[in-house]
């Protein structure tokens, strides 16, 4: 089982990507959070971005987040490891998210 301390980690590893300098500039004025919903844990996690930044991880609820994810943390950790495609696991029903189209497209400019 995913450890608070893997989670944590993987999600830094995401926030070091929006702040990629090839990347920055397409998240510069987002202002919104993106919560995380691990269902074979039963665990919440959100990242506020402020200006295009994002803040620490932090473990818990929001109540209405812009993007939110809800999958299993084996397939969240393969879709960050680049072994497999988030449309891939959204097609198998295995990712459900809620965002809006923009939104969703711009995200995957970080695969």
């Amino acid at each position: 089982m995913v450890t608070d301390e893997e989670i944590r980690a993987e999600l830094n590893n995401f926030r070091s990507k929006i702040t990629n300098e090839k990347l920055t500039r397409h998240f510069k004025k987002w202002n919104k959070t993106m919560q995380y919903h691990f269902t074979d844990i039963e665990e919440y996690w959100y990242i506020k971005l402020v200006n295009g930044f994002p803040e620490e991880p932090v473990k818990g609820q929001v109540e209405k987040p812009e993007i939110s994810y809800k999958i299993a943390t084996d397939d969240w950790l393969d879709l960050m490891h680049g072994k497999v495609k988030g449309l891939k696991l959204y097609n198998q029903g295995k990712i459900k998210i809620k965002a809006s189209m923009p939104d969703i497209i711009k995200l995957q400019k970080l695969e």
